[in-house]
């Protein structure tokens, strides 16, 4: 008899035990079903009308697109992106009206970085159809002895026929400009660049640039600074 009872709590046993563990498997199953993607990662698009705001430009005023080169005068990497990255960008989309390129000098490395910034920032203002073709040339005489000294300034001054660039008085600071822009558009290194308000993980990966040039539009910034969507007309 007690061998017969024992041999029933035995089964009572593993039937409550196979009850348990289907809903165990149950559960597991439905929660599996059931769990939570992460969250896509947010793109980050940063408002860079304050800094582009008046400034002179090269290709299409109707252009779709916009590039933004972040630099400072004395990187050696700048000078790699204008003449690898820049030349091809001016053939493919600024030339032909596609794009519209910014180029925003900063004050990081040098004394020499100071003074070019400020003459080409002065320049703009008078000679804005000269600017660019100074740009190159600034980048082009690396390696020059008296690069970025008042002799170099007063002789592009002369070459490019610039008279009277020193009398012109900026209504802002370049270095307080340089912070300005630092922290508005989470500037960590130069070159830095920018489409379409993106910034561009990889400077000299022209796949990289030309993808966002392609798949991504100007964004548009109401008068608050917020963001507007593509179907919106308070913009």
């Amino acid at each position: 008899m007690k061998t017969k009872i024992l041999a029933f709590i035995k089964i009572i046993g593993l039937v409550a035990l196979l009850i348990m563990s289907s809903l165990f498997l149950k559960t597991s199953f439905e929660s599996y079903g059931q769990e939570e993607l992460p969250e896509a990662e947010q793109e980050t698009i940063y408002n860079t009308t304050e800094f582009i705001e008046n400034r002179v430009f090269l290709g299409d005023e109707d252009a779709q697109d916009e590039i933004i080169f972040v630099l400072d005068y004395m990187c050696p990497f700048c000078k790699e992106w204008v003449e690898e990255i820049f030349v091809k960008l001016q053939e493919e989309y600024i030339d032909t009206g596609k794009a519209k390129f910014y180029s925003i000098p900063q004050v990081y490395l040098s004394k020499q970085t100071l003074a070019l910034t400020e003459f080409t920032q002065k320049v703009e203002e008078i000679y804005p159809e000269r600017y660019f073709d100074l740009l190159e040339r600034i980048f082009a005489d690396h390696g020059l002895d008296d690069w970025g000294s008042d002799e170099y300034i007063d002789g592009l001054a002369e070459e490019f026929s610039l008279a009277g660039w020193e009398t012109v008085e900026l209504d802002y600071d370049v270095i307080r400009r340089t912070r300005q822009v630092t922290r508005g558009l989470d500037v960590l290194v130069v070159p830095t660049i920018y489409i379409n308000g993106r910034m561009v993980e990889d400077r000299m990966d022209y796949e990289e640039i030309t993808n966002l040039l392609e798949k991504s539009n100007i964004a548009r910034w109401s008068a608050t600074g917020e963001l507007c969507g593509r179907d919106t007309d308070e913009c």
